[in-house]
């Protein structure tokens, strides 16, 4: 079967991408509802996506933990962002936490 089949229809609801993709979409939502997620796995999720970084950044900054936070606003530089304001973001708390 090639790779374009496999991903097609009801066989990509059935892959290891999909499937992280659901478990990325459910660690979002417990950050949003303020619960303890494990931001290695949020990352391990969507290595490519910027915004899994920043994610991780702002989940450990707003516990206090900057120098966690760090290294994932200095990663999330490193992808395509969608917008000048998202990286404008990061830039800030990078320069927040090197305030500190």
């Amino acid at each position: 079967m090639r790779q374009c089949e496999y991903y097609s229809g009801r066989y990509f609801l059935l892959t290891p991408d999909y499937k992280r993709f659901v478990d990325f979409r459910h660690l979002k939502a417990a950050i949003s509802d303020g619960k303890e997620v494990d931001v290695k796995r949020l990352v391990a999720d969507n290595p490519e996506y910027y915004h899994a970084y920043v994610l991780a950044g702002d989940y450990l900054f707003k516990r206090a933990r900057y120098r966690e936070a760090l290294p994932y606003y200095k990663a999330a530089l490193t992808k395509v962002i969608a917008t000048k304001p998202e990286e404008n973001h990061i830039r800030k708390r990078i320069e927040e936490i090197n305030k500190k």
